[in-house]
């Protein structure tokens, strides 16, 4: 191949490696980044934008003090002979760089969410646990004799002072402040005893339940909402404070939509919907996928068999999207000030 040709190629393929560093680029200065990807991945992209920043500066340099030499094209990595070849392998490269930098950002929405649900405040969480630990306890049938034994003697789950989810429900219950009064320390350990869910999701709710009220912000938005699926009955009657998107549904009431998010774990490929139920007067005015911020008290229904909690609303304000929409679990407790 003569020079001619042979910086040709090379000067295409300096303009689209030049190309898709300058889209990476333009995505982290304007902050766009997590449109596509969770934060926890944007420093394999940082790596990308240098390697890419390499590769074309080492491709500019082909075209002006590459080889003076013609070359045979004998290596296996030769350049493509044809037009037609050398449309279709630079095409595959500039076809998607040409998408990126015409086509629009657009992030998920009501759209999206309907296809893949919405996971709302109900229980069915903890109902899960439940059932699951009951499954780890092998049942034992007693013979005749033991069971005049049973009778007398006291169960195994009262000999070895372990609760029953009845038990433990009733002792949350007696635990409740009837009057909105604070509880100490002590008392939150008591109520929220149950460590089946894990010291994480209780020291959670213990957070939460002492805030005046709860606001479920980007942090703690996926963590919160999963502390009180699992202790749905203490958190009845707090009042809540969250942000995000209008999602209405066919089988809901005049009165009622859903404020959502989008959880990202990698990309935008594996998102999830959660959300609250919220009642409201005027729920109807509300356009999908508006954002909007709703303030009120959480109250307990029982819908086919679970508890679920549903947000009265008091306040609702229409607000701008963030510039980051979706959340992500932290797992970390939050520090409180």
């Amino acid at each position: 191949m003569d020079q001619k040709k042979w910086k040709r190629h090379y000067l295409l393929r300096s303009l689209i490696l030049s190309g898709f560093a300058i889209w990476i680029a333009e995505m982290i200065i304007t902050e766009r980044l997590s449109h596509y990807l969770a934060p926890r991945l944007h420093m394999l992209i940082y790596v990308t934008l240098v390697v890419l920043i390499i590769l074309t500066v080492t491709s500019i340099r082909q075209i002006f003090v590459g080889k003076n030499e013609d070359d045979c094209d004998c290596d296996a990595h030769k350049m493509p002979q044809t037009k037609w070849g050398t449309l279709l392998v630079y095409g595959l490269f500039a076809l998607p760089l040409a998408m990126g930098f015409v086509m629009p950002d657009k992030i998920l929405g009501s759209a999206m969410a309907e296809n893949l649900g919405v996971t709302l405040l109900s229980n069915d969480v903890r109902k899960m646990a439940e059932v699951n630990a009951t499954a780890n306890s092998a049942p034992h049938v007693p013979a005749a004799s033991e069971q005049v034994q049973d009778d007398e003697a006291p169960s195994a789950e009262q000999a070895s002072g372990q609760d029953t989810p009845q038990i433990e429900q009733e002792k949350q219950e007696s635990v409740l402040p009837d009057s909105g009064g604070k509880l100490d320390d002590a008392q939150l350990q008591e109520l929220f005893g149950d460590s089946s869910f894990g010291d994480f999701y209780r020291d959670i709710a213990i957070y939460l339940y002492k805030q005046p009220i709860i606001k479920l912000d980007d942090k703690v938005f996926l963590d919160g909402l999963t502390a009180m699926e699992l202790y749905a009955k203490p958190f009845s009657g707090k009042e809540v404070e969250t942000m995000g998107f209008v999602y209405h549904q066919s089988d809901f009431s005049e009165l009622q939509f859903v404020v959502a998010r989008f959880s990202v774990s990698c990309c935008t490929a594996d998102a999830n919907v959660f959300g609250i139920l919220v009642e409201d007067s005027e729920a109807k005015k509300y356009e999908i996928d508006s954002w909007v911020k709703v303030r009120g008290k959480l109250e307990l229904r029982s819908a086919n068999g679970y508890d679920m909690l549903v947000l009265r609303a008091s306040q609702v304000e229409k607000v701008d999207a963030p510039k980051d929409p979706y959340v992500y679990y932290s797992f970390d407790t939050p520090i409180e000030n």
